[in-house]
């Protein structure tokens, strides 16, 4: 079985003109926005952050810095509730965010597949898959958030103690040093399974309306089967962004950043995110024909790789 990269995304460009502009309708266009702007709310990234290890003096390493602001806050008890309500608050916004998010995920893909501009429909109609998304990307981010929390105290904790003028300075670099590669790793993986569920598991669980575990439990025959065509496409998609970063910049100094105003950016660049939508639509119906959403629907899911 032969697996192109170049084609879908010509098969996937070829759908957006023909759903964008065959023929035009700007209700049906805003609509597409307002649904792609409401997906893309709660990006799916793996884990990033810069961790900086302090070796020339452990008394003003980073985490002392954290420890003087919350002795700050905690020696005036009036700041003290409404930092933690502040949180709180926060906490609640970016979870009610990550819902709407997963919701609005099925209402784009459902429009494309039906080359219609609805909300209200596919929302009420999708509500039990993106539910199930929504609690899979929770847990998925709180279990990368703790991976994060437990590199950082088992290893970067401890090395910011050290200075240069200890005995253990070494131990401090070491430390540091296992607990960056550790974060890159992590990093990674986690951006292969955000990006292997955006661009896979989504449309199958859309497909076959299966939860997301028993869609992942569909895709993964695929995946040992055909390991190094994911990992290619994992490097394509890339390549396609750092591309599109390249081309948002120019946007960004063509229109005086108004592509950075939310929802209004959407409508401007919306073929670019119709297009990398479907990329993974047409990446997946390679596989089998059963995977194709554009074909009418079979009997069962097709888990056995051909």
């Amino acid at each position: 079985m032969r697996i192109a990269y170049f084609e879908p995304l010509s098969r996937a460009w070829e759908r957006t003109r023909v759903i964008l502009w065959q023929p035009f309708d700007l209700a049906k266009w805003l609509l597409l926005a307002l649904a792609a702007w409401l997906a893309g709310m709660a990006t799916d990234t793996g884990l990033a952050g810069a961790w900086r290890v302090d070796v020339g003096g452990g008394s003003h390493g980073p985490w002392r810095e954290v420890a003087d602001v919350w002795d700050r806050l905690a020696s005036n008890a009036v700041w003290l509730p409404l930092v933690i309500i502040s949180l709180m608050v926060g906490l609640a916004i970016a979870v009610l965010v990550l819902w709407v998010s997963s919701r609005a995920k099925f209402i784009l893909l459902d429009n494309l597949v039906r080359d219609r501009g609805e909300i209200v429909e596919p929302w009420t109609r999708h509500e039990t898959l993106g539910n199930s998304l929504f609690l899979w990307r929770l847990c998925f981010g709180l279990a990368c958030g703790a991976a994060a929390l437990l590199l950082a105290f088992a290893f970067l904790a401890p090395a910011a103690g050290f200075s240069v003028h200890d005995a253990l300075a070494g131990l401090s670099v070491a430390a540091g040093f296992f607990a960056v590669v550790a974060m890159i790793v992590i990093s990674v993986i986690a951006y292969l399974v955000a990006l292997l569920t955006e661009s896979f598991v989504i449309p199958i669980m859309y497909r076959y309306e299966l939860r997301t575990l028993d869609a992942w439990r569909a895709l993964l025959p695929w995946l040992k089967a055909r390991p190094a065509a994911f990992l290619l496409y994992a490097l394509f998609v890339v390549l396609l962004t750092v591309l599109f970063a390249i081309f948002y910049s120019l946007m960004c100094a063509v229109t005086c950043c108004i592509v950075v105003i939310p929802y209004i950016g959407t409508v401007l660049l919306l073929p670019v995110w119709v297009t990398f939508r479907l990329l993974s639509v047409e990446f997946l119906a390679q596989f089998h024909s059963d995977f194709d959403l554009f074909a009418p629907l079979p009997g069962a899911v097709e888990t056995t790789p051909g």
